[in-house]
């Protein structure tokens, strides 16, 4: 990279050539193949620059004498070597041969394929090149920043492929790129079901496709969408089933998956109950979250290394206890302070209306409306001990309440579920290899008396032999 900043890596080739003609015009003919082991890279300029010949736009004449060699113009050609060449091959990617391509540097957005392909490579003598065969893609993906926003990636499907029939610039391309993302279909379903919204709310895996076909100078782009065979079942199907007539609506489905790529979750639409939805519940949605990280974020610089945890979270909802739906804001606001070599963890935090208010049988919001205290009982933190009190919203009738309560926690890390129900066989077992490992250092040190005092026995003897 240090050499050439818009092509670098690693790359190995096999090559079986034969070179016959003449100097003018080198035939060669043979075998290209690029091994798997190479990795290069290729960054897409950001501008092309027009190079400009200078020379020659100012002229020194010496009028005097037009035939001074100081001053005279014209260049002696030299004759060509080369008058062009003929070339046949044929050109073999290996399977596992990785090509990056970078098209923007500052935004990050690339290409990563490895494929494998046999292609016939040709060069005719006026320098025309051609190119047939077909590359079929076995992994890869794109990565894509939306408006300097987000990223996004899209992994390659196996089985897409890209054909030449002559000239390298009028490639074929059929290609599909997929982006997963795991979502709530509520926002999905509220034109289909509105009664039972809530049901939905479930989060479920979905597929965005991206699809490329036609001619390389001019693709055609479409959009698709599906969920994996083990969730279609879901929820009744019914969300599936909302999928597929999304695919039939090339607006709805242009929109919704703008809306997942953008935000990763779909576009709302128009409440039966009167409230706004579309546009200006998704906006304030996710202004919500801007802002609450925007919070965050300046309570970590204020706070810093103080052992003090302030977090925010704003929330937009719609409140149905009055007689009417009404749009309701609040920010809550949470504090954190771990005491006594952290073993003591105090949390206290409150709701503040910042849009709307509760009804006047719900009282106002106490200061510190949650509060909860966690003992850690072992260091580690494995038992622990919690008392609470906090508001809670359990259902349309009873409304807000305040909880109440104590817990006692258990918290274990499994990598197979044996450890988790027979947590004291390991126990038992490092217990009794202390215990072996004691033993063994007892009957050392004994060894080490007996030794001692065979030595000292050894001096006694030695000192009465000579008197």
């Amino acid at each position: 990279e240090e050499d050439n900043e818009l092509f670098y890596g690693k790359a190995s080739f096999d090559t079986d050539m034969t070179v016959g003609g003449n100097l003018d015009l080198p035939k060669i003919e043979g075998k290209l193949k690029i091994r798997k082991i190479t990795d290069v890279t290729f960054v897409v300029p950001e501008e092309q620059l027009d190079v400009q010949e200078r020379d020659g736009v100012v002229i020194f004449v010496n009028r005097e004498n037009p035939d001074a060699i100081l001053t005279t113009t014209e260049e002696e050609e030299a004759p060509e070597l080369l008058q062009g060449m003929d070339v046949e091959a044929i050109l073999e990617i290996a399977n596992d041969a990785v090509f990056n391509v970078i098209i923007d540097k500052k935004s990050g957005d690339n290409l990563q394929v490895s494929g494998e392909a046999e292609l016939n490579l040709s060069i005719e003598p006026n320098g025309r090149v051609g190119l047939s065969g077909r590359y079929e893609v076995q992994s890869g993906h794109y990565e894509t920043s939306l408006y300097n926003l987000v990223k996004r990636r899209f992994e390659l499907n196996p089985g897409s492929t890209v054909t030449w029939r002559g000239d390298p610039m009028d490639a074929e391309l059929d290609v599909t790129a997929v982006y997963n993302v795991e979502t709530s279909a509520a926002p999905l379903m509220t034109t289909v079901d509105p009664s039972s919204a809530t049901k939905y709310q479930q989060v479920l895996p979905f597929m965005v496709y991206l699809n490329v076909k036609g001619e390389l100078m001019e693709p055609k782009l479409s959009f698709g969408m599906d969920m994996p065979e083990d969730d279609q079942g879901a929820l009744g199907g019914a969300v599936y089933g909302r999928v597929q007539q999304l695919n039939e609506q090339e607006s709805e489905l242009n929109k919704q998956v703008f809306s997942l790529l953008a935000l990763n979750k779909f576009f709302p639409a128009s409440g039966s109950d009167g409230s706004g939805g579309g546009t200006a519940a998704l906006a304030k949605d996710n202004v919500n979250k801007m802002l609450s990280g925007q919070l965050n974020s300046f309570s970590d610089k204020v706070f810093g290394n103080t052992g003090i945890d302030l977090n925010f979270d704003l929330d937009s909802f719609t409140d149905y206890q009055g007689d009417s739906p009404q749009d309701r804001t609040q920010l809550n606001i949470n504090a954190q302070k771990k005491l006594f070599d952290n073993r003591l963890i105090v949390t206290a935090g409150s709701a503040v209306d910042v849009e709307g208010s509760s009804s006047q049988s719900q009282g106002s919001t106490p200061i510190i409306g949650n509060v909860s205290l966690e003992y850690l009982l072992t260091e580690n933190g494995r038992y622990r001990l919690r008392g609470f009190r906090k508001n809670e919203y359990t259902n349309v009738i009873d409304g807000q309440l305040i909880v109440t309560g104590a817990a006692l926690i258990f918290n274990r890390e499994f990598n197979e579920f044996s450890e988790l129900f027979n947590p004291l066989k390991d126990t038992d077992l490092e217990n009794a290899n202390k215990g072996n490992s004691s033993d063994v250092d007892e009957k050392e040190e004994d060894k080490k008396d007996d030794a001692k005092k065979k030595d000292a026995d050894t001096t006694d003897d030695a000192n009465k032999d000579g008197e």
